[in-house]
Order: structure tokens, then C-alpha cells, then sequence
């Protein structure tokens, strides 16, 4: 009889070696750059492509859900000026408890992402439309990044308290992925967390800082920045971000083919990420921003002198 301890061995080779991912996606839901890019920008058919987007981007949420059982999953919406969180499966927070309330027995809860996000989407378009349209100008995506950095590091610092399912102890190491270690079968319950981002609004030069921020504690913290804008030019920034923290970016060229380029680029887990091949990036364009009159700029000098600072011929440059 043939001995099938080293088929065992393998399937926990395998298991071990398949972690859970915790996706962040951030959706832009700025209405006023949804309408400059409607056909005669109109506002019907400018809601009617948020809605097509939305019930794509629910599909491959779904799909990432069923993956894996402990694959995890947080959305963010954010629009002119602001951000807020829609749904999350992180336990800590009031709206999992909630969730988890209405019935213990759903494994995938797919009607309750869905429920959740195009009702927390409804409730920031009506906010947001409500607002001066001269408050177009100021990005969401910056706010809402910052939020989802802040999100994983919550979920970090809890699971290191053991309040996490009740876990002993956790770490999060220099590739990303947050380990929740009770001494039975390590390895197969680590997060390995990354932010994707749908993005529609053009780059602020105002808040390249910012941007710039979050793209440094994303590098630290191992986690990739995914970015597929929906339509438009290449945003400068946001490519700057997905290219330093080892994510990737696409710019779509219809709607049409969102769920294509969903399920067949961002869908694939980071732990088989590098057996695949994406898109390549090689025209990254990484100019900075001007500190005194907030544009991009090619080349850039630094005057000395305070009283010349704002001198329109004078640029001072970050590097």
C-alpha cells in the first residue's frame, strides 16, 4: 500500500503556502469628474456609469471573497473633499458587529457587501452633489488613503493584542502580510494586504505632499498600491504610487473592459503575483510638484532668499 504521508505533506505545503489577502479598495465617486466625462455630460448618464461600475466592481469583490475563506475585504468611497468607509470585515469595527448580527450562518456574504457599498455610495453622491461645484478641485483619493493605511495599521496594532478571534500573537513583516501565529498551523492564516484604487479625478498639484506620505508608509509598510483609472489622462501621482510600492496600474480604455481587467490583473493574490505577467511600466512619469505655486514641474530651482519665495519665476522643488 502506498504511503500517503508525503501527499499530506504536500496539501499543508499548499495551504501554508496559499494566505488569505485583505484588499482596501478605495472607489472614486467624485460626481463632478464622473459628469465631465459623461457623453454631453449629462448628469443622467453620469450616474447611470457609476452604477455600471459599481455592480462590475461588486462582481469582482465577490469574487475575491470566494477565493479564499479568509480572504478579507474593506471599501472606501471618496469624493470631492472627503472619504468614508463602507464596508469592512474587520471585526473591531461597529458595522462588522452589526453585520455579523444579522446572520451568523452566512459564509460569504455577498448580499451584504453589495447592501452595504451601494447604499453608502447613494448616501455620499446626494452629500456630494449637494456641495459647490467649485469644490471639484479637492481630491478624496489622498484622505481616503490615508484612511486605508490607517485601517490596516489598526487591524496590525489588534491582532498584536490578541483581541483578534482571540489570537495569542501577531506580526506584520517586511513583505506585507500580517501573521496571526496560535501555534496550530502557521502560516496559513497570514493577511497579506494590499489597496486598489478606481480612480477618476485628476492629479492636484496641492496635494502631492500628502500623496507622497502615504506613498512612503506604504513602501514601509510592504503594502502595494493598485491603480486602475477609469478614464482620462494618466493621473502623475497615483502612478508614482503604484510604481514605488510595487503595484500596478492600468489605464482603461473603456468602461466596457472593467471586468476584464479586474478579474485578470487585480484579482490574482499577491502570493502568485510573481509567477504572472502584467503590464509593463516603463514611462512613469515621476516630476514633482512646486511648493510655492503647486504645479508639476520639469525642472525646478530654490531661491534663498524668503523674499523672493514667491516670485512667479522662482520654483522651489521638492526632492
Amino acid at each position: 500500500m502506498t504511503d500517503a504521508r508525503p501527499s499530506s505533506r504536500t496539501d499543508k505545503e499548499e495551504q501554508r503556502s496559499a494566505s488569505p489577502d485583505f484588499l482596501v479598495l478605495v472607489i472614486d465617486l467624485n460626481p463632478f469628474a464622473w459628469l465631465k466625462n459623461s457623453p454631453s455630460q449629462d448628469g443622467a448618464a453620469a450616474f447611470e456609469a457609476i452604477k455600471t461600475t459599481l455592480t462590475t466592481t461588486m462582481v469582482f469583490l465577490n469574487a475575491h471573497t470566494s477565493m479564499n475563506h479568509g480572504n478579507g475585504l474593506a471599501v472606501y468611497g471618496a469624493t470631492n473633499g472627503t472619504a468614508e468607509l463602507l464596508y469592512t470585515t474587520a471585526t473591531y469595527t461597529e458595522a462588522a458587529k452589526i453585520q455579523k448580527e444579522t446572520d451568523v450562518n452566512v459564509c460569504l456574504p455577498f448580499e451584504q457587501v453589495d447592501d452595504a457599498v451601494f447604499i453608502g455610495v447613494r448616501r455620499m453622491l446626494e452629500t456630494s452633489c449637494a456641495k459647490d461645484r467649485n469644490a471639484n478641485n479637492t481630491v478624496g483619493i489622498v484622505r481616503a488613503l490615508s484612511l486605508a493605511l490607517c485601517h490596516i495599521n489598526r487591524m496590525a496594532e489588534t491582532l498584536q493584542l490578541g483581541e483578534h478571534h482571540g489570537l495569542a500573537s501577531s506580526t506584520l513583516d517586511t513583505n506585507g502580510p500580517m501573521r496571526r501565529n496560535d501555534g496550530s498551523n502557521p502560516g496559513s492564516d497570514t493577511f497579506r494586504f494590499r489597496i486598489q484604487i478606481l480612480s477618476v479625478t485628476p492629479d492636484a498639484s496641492t496635494q502631492y505632499v500628502p500623496m507622497m506620505n502615504c506613498i512612503f508608509c506604504a513602501q514601509k509598510m510592504g503594502i502595494p498600491i493598485d491603480v486602475c483609472h477609469l478614464f482620462g489622462e494618466d493621473p502623475v501621482f497615483l502612478r508614482q504610487a503604484s510604481h514605488l510600492t510595487g503595484g500596478h496600474y492600468y489605464n482603461l480604455k473603456s468602461l466596457d473592459g472593467l471586468l476584464q481587467v479586474l478579474m485578470t490583473v487585480y484579482l490574482p493574490s499577491r502570493s502568485i503575483r510573481p509567477l504572472l505577467m502584467f503590464p509593463a511600466e516603463d514611462d512613469v512619469d515621476y516630476r514633482a510638484a512646486c511648493f510655492c505655486h503647486r504645479r508639476v514641474i520639469d525642472i525646478g530651482y530654490i531661491c534663498s532668499s524668503r523674499q523672493r519665495y514667491n516670485d512667479e519665476k522662482v520654483l522651489s522643488l521638492l526632492k
